[in-house]
């Protein structure tokens, strides 16, 4: 009952969502079903005349149906009658088909708005969301669990469909031959019903489905994002080992789910045939009109099919739901990280960017930011230096917005962050990652996808300030050259000179660079540096910087130790500092 709840709930969910589309469902069905029935019906007469062609002692339906020709002038012989029951199937096919394409329509409707919207609650999420849950169970609720969500609002509506088809079908039996017709539908259900305890098998079967998937996505998608180390250290045997016996477990449940769905209508039918000459074998002995034995058989043979498709659907159905579960899930999870959203729109830095006491910790990770008071002043180099896990990539996210502060503040131009929307903010500044992604696409297209600009002089201005220009017009296609998934078919250097680019194509007043060349070779390193140089003066940057000589020119400097600020002032300042920790820093890179 509570599984039985469940779909309804989920059904008229997207009912109301979709009242359009369901309206003309519910028409098409209920033509389809009227066209159905005079299908059976006009069997009657044909199967009358191929009897008796002198129609001596005709059914009421034949009686019916010859006025009816008579009326209209039309022959009353085999070739008529022959037209009219195939006319009505034929139009029948006509109609099943238009429900199929508007069941089709609403799952694709339905499937959209479902990429939607979950796309849209999972970006007003925060950073944490995605670092903090499984890519695994992310990729896979997006790539299947939300087709098989697609999949099953298919089967709700096709099962709506067949209940009503159902009640349509019987009601031309019932009226030729009640007791026949009860006969058969009394011993169907008492066959249906040890079917309908298989609701909890299915259910659990689908549970295993879902988290077996999970795990198998989580580890390719791993896999793939690991291909380099993987070649490097000869693992491949390794990790393809690793995703089959994923796979296989998932394989396991994948059978065992879609053979027990499969099943149910095979041994079904049978069963239900019985049932239907059963209930023949009884009528028969009452000497009923044959045609209409043969109609009331046929239409029951005709219900039989969509009884049965009924358990399987209902199989199928609470197979799905723990795909629903998931999704619902991961759409309440992302609710909870959804962005503190302001209502001021940020057009320009006036002044600067300040930490008022600002904590922040991560759930395995108490005080990665302790009490944190620093200050990013505009038009100036602001730098954050210090050992690995002191904190300097978190005060980073906390200025994008990221992050939020477990406690204190962060203000702008003397205003909280939090009172700003935060996509103002970021659009006004440009962000290089110590891995810099970009896109399979082209350089132009990289760049453009940060900021649209009509003159192409403005793209080659910013390649020209990242030191980019002269390897990118170099390329085989220049800056229309394919970069390869996550600009694999660049090096280091130019995915790195080509991200600031795309930053600096923003004009951002702000500019922040995260370890923007900790894993550059020396030459590369040299050509970043000489950029982040030229345009100390021009923007204000904040700069994450591990390799201390990408900060010589840094107006201040802010040395972390365990989330907090120990050492601050200028380059010239701090490497004076006599057992100073900048100081040991910079004699161990010296050494």
């Amino acid at each position: 009952m509570p599984q039985l709840i469940k779909i309804f709930t989920i059904f008229k969910e997207f009912a109301v969502e979709h009242p359009r589309n369901f309206a003309v469902l519910f028409v098409l069905l209920v033509f389809e079903g009227l066209v159905a029935a005079s299908t059976i019906l006009a069997m009657i007469p044909f199967a009358d005349f191929m009897l008796d062609s002198e129609l001596k002692n005709p059914s009421k339906v034949t009686s019916l149906t010859v006025d009816i020709f008579l009326y209209m002038d039309i022959p009353v012989n085999f070739w008529m009658f022959g037209l009219f029951f195939v006319g009505f199937n034929l139009i029948n096919g006509v109609i099943k088909t238009a429900i199929r394409y508007a069941i089709l329509k609403i799952k694709y409707k339905i499937l959209r708005s479902l990429f939607g919207n979950t796309l849209k609650i999972f970006f007003q999420s925060r950073w944490g969301f995605f670092s903090e849950d499984s890519h695994g169970k992310i990729l896979n609720t997006l790539n299947k669990e939300l087709n098989t969500v697609g999949d099953t609002i298919g089967h709700i509506a096709t099962q709506f469909a067949q209940i009503i088809q159902l009640v349509i079908y019987l009601s031309v039996p019932f009226w030729l031959n009640a007791k026949m017709t009860i006969i058969t539908l009394i011993l169907a259900t008492l066959f249906g019903l040890s079917f309908l305890r298989l609701n909890n098998l299915s259910y659990k079967l689908g549970k295993v489905n879902t988290a077996t998937a999970n795990i198998a996505m989580g580890i390719l998608s791993e896999t793939l994002q690991s291909a380099r180390i993987i070649l490097g250290f000869g693992k491949q045997n390794i990790a393809k080992l690793q995703y089959i016996q994923a796979f296989d477990a998932h394989m396991d449940a994948a059978i065992k789910s879609q053979t027990l769905t499969t099943a149910v209508p095979l041994f079904f039918a049978p069963l239900g045939v019985l049932a239907a000459v059963v209930s023949l074998g009884l009528s028969i002995q009452q000497h009923n009109p044959l045609s209409e034995l043969v109609a009331v058989m046929w239409s029951l043979l005709s219900a039989l099919p969509i009884f049965s498709a009924l358990l399987q659907t209902n199989i199928s159905i609470n197979n799905f739901i723990p795909s629903y579960e998931q999704l619902s899930l991961l759409r309440n999870r992302a609710k909870e990280y959804k962005e503190i959203e302001g209502g001021k729109i940020f057009n320009k830095l006036k002044k600067s960017i300040e930490f008022s006491n600002v904590s922040f910790s991560y759930p395995l990770r108490e005080n990665t930011i302790n009490r944190l008071n620093i200050c990013i002043k505009k038009g100036k180099m602001t730098a954050l230096v210090g050992e690995s896990g002191s904190g300097k990539s978190t005060i980073a996210d906390l200025v994008l917005g990221l992050q939020i502060p477990s406690s204190g503040k962060i203000f702008i131009d003397g205003t909280l962050l939090s009172e700003y929307n935060q996509n103002s903010f970021r659009e006004k500044e440009g962000y290089v990652p110590q891995e810099p992604i970009l896109f399979h696409s082209s350089i132009r297209e990289n760049l453009l996808w940060a900021h649209s600009v009509d003159d192409e002089n403005e793209l080659w201005n910013a390649l020209r300030m990242a030191n980019a220009e002269k390897f990118v017009r170099q390329l085989p296609n220049s800056i229309d050259t394919i970069v390869g998934d996550r600009g694999v078919r660049m090096s280091g250097g130019q995915r790195q000179r080509i991200a600031l680019a795309r930053a600096l194509l923003r004009k951002p007043e702000l500019l922040i660079l995260d370890e923007a060349t900790s894993a550059l070779d020396t030459e590369s390193e040299a050509l970043i540096q000489h950029s982040i140089d030229s345009l100390s003066n021009k923007m204000t940057i904040l700069i994450v910087a591990h390799r201390l000589s990408t900060i010589v020119k840094s107006n201040y400097i802010y040395v972390l130790s365990d989330g907090s600020v120990i050492e601050k002032g200028s380059y010239k300042e701090l490497s004076k500092l006599e057992s100073g920790t900048f100081l040991n820093m910079l004699k161990s890179q010296l050494t």
